[in-house]
């Protein structure tokens, strides 16, 4: 048992230590967010792409937080994956009553077999930026952009150095099962590594013309899966840097099933399984930890049968340590965003003291959704099959217009009228 115990508690104290260390620096971006001297107004000309498939939840508020941006010159191309989508005659419904005279509506028109779909559409849209746009930035439908997102995002590509700027994921679930437990916890322990390790996150991005008017991403793109995670690989080749955007911070509150956040957690480490260089350090530490947690979890009750006081106190320590050093950056991590929140005029509830019981079986979903990322070759998402053998073999081998009865604006806006 000696044997175990030492080098699970070992691996433990690392975890723990790394993870203060990594929050530590997030913390600190926040904090710095508000103390930095005010910048001069960067706003060249910008090209905002929002790639569509299916109608999500909170279409509604994207759409008008999107048409709403206090910037002063910038454009929107909405790019509908199928003439057949319902989502393409919802938005054209919508912008009959909301215009915006600087907003497109197209079609994806070329689809190729080779890339994913959201690929496809952005390289649709880089296409047709003009040469006096300066930044492109997209962003997911699930987001809810606030009034002054774009120029947030776009603020520190004023320095020449920086090519892309990433904003940052933050779950805040109003409803409390299992699957969106899960999630919460699961992507507040990952924020604090995607931060540290420079893992940008596709839902909110801008980047210099300096990046998307170089072939080598269109080049890429059109041979991977996504388009996140490989941003920061392109901008390295390029010496640029990236940069992560505290006030770019999107909260997100739709609930999922356990079985639709697992789906969600191994595609997402399959992205940085393909593209990212730490992919096995991450992949070790999670594995690694989460097999030592659980070993020194068995072990306590042999340690409590055997009376064994001195190696029942350390497990205790060592355990509560890791989980206690997670628990308090989350916690503050999620303290300075709710506080972010309340400058924006938005209030987020916090989740019930019983979120702490999901804890163990968040670790159960993250191990094996590491093992799958690992050894998963087909994706599954919306209709659409991928076949993934590889980071640059990408094969889309079941394709279907997307099918769901559309909702009218009043029964969605009725449905989720949060705005955050």
């Amino acid at each position: 048992m000696y044997y175990l115990a030492i080098p699970c508690s070992l691996m433990l104290v690392y975890f723990g230590v790394m993870y203060l260390y990594w929050g530590r620096s997030c913390i600190r971006l926040y904090q710095e967010q508000g103390s930095q001297p005010e910048r001069t107004e960067y706003q060249p000309r910008a090209v905002v792409l929002l790639s569509l498939r299916g109608h999500d939840p909170f279409l509604v508020n994207c759409l008008e937080g999107l048409l709403n941006q206090e910037y002063p010159e910038y454009s929107v191309k909405i790019i509908v994956d199928h003439v057949e989508d319902p989502v393409f005659q919802f938005v054209n419904q919508y912008l009959e009553t909301h215009r915006h005279p600087h907003c497109q509506v197209s079609v994806l028109e070329s689809r190729s077999v080779n890339c994913g779909l959201k690929n496809q559409s952005l390289l649709q849209g880089l296409s047709e930026v003009s040469e006096d746009v300066g930044v492109v930035a997209w962003l997911d439908a699930d987001v809810v952009p606030h009034r002054t997102w774009l120029r947030d995002l776009v603020q520190p590509l004023q320095d020449e150095s920086v090519g892309v700027a990433s904003g940052i994921r933050w779950y805040a679930p109003r409803e409390a099962n299992v699957g969106t437990l899960v999630r919460y916890i699961w992507n507040s322990a990952a924020v604090i590594q995607m931060l540290a390790m420079d893992i940008v996150w596709g839902g909110s991005i801008a980047v210099s013309s300096r990046i998307f008017r170089n072939p080598r991403l269109a080049e890429s793109w059109s041979k991977m899966m996504w388009e996140d995670t490989c941003l920061n690989t392109q901008a390295t080749q390029l010496d640029q840097k990236v940069v992560f955007v505290p006030a770019v911070t999107m909260v997100n509150e739709e609930s999922t099933s356990l079985k639709s956040c697992f789906q969600f957690m191994t595609r997402q480490l399959m992205n940085v399984r393909f593209y990212h260089s730490r992919w096995l350090f991450i992949c070790g530490l999670g594995l690694l930890s989460a097999v030592a947690e659980m070993i020194l979890i068995a072990e306590l009750g042999l340690f409590l049968n055997q009376g064994n006081l001195l190696w029942l106190g350390i497990i205790l320590s060592v355990v509560a340590f890791a989980s206690g050093s997670v628990g308090y950056v989350v916690y503050r991590l999620d303290c300075q965003i709710r506080t972010l929140l309340a400058q924006r005029g938005a209030n987020v509830e916090r989740l019930p003291l019983s979120t702490v019981l999901v804890l163990i079986p968040t670790l159960l979903v993250y191990c094996a959704a590491l093992l799958a990322a690992r050894r998963t070759n087909h994706i599954r998402w919306r209709g659409v099959v991928y076949n993934a053998t590889a980071p640059f073999e990408i094969q889309i081998v079941h394709y279907e217009p997307y099918q769901v009865a559309a909702k009218s604006i009043e029964q969605t806006r009725q449905s989720h009228s949060s705005i955050i």
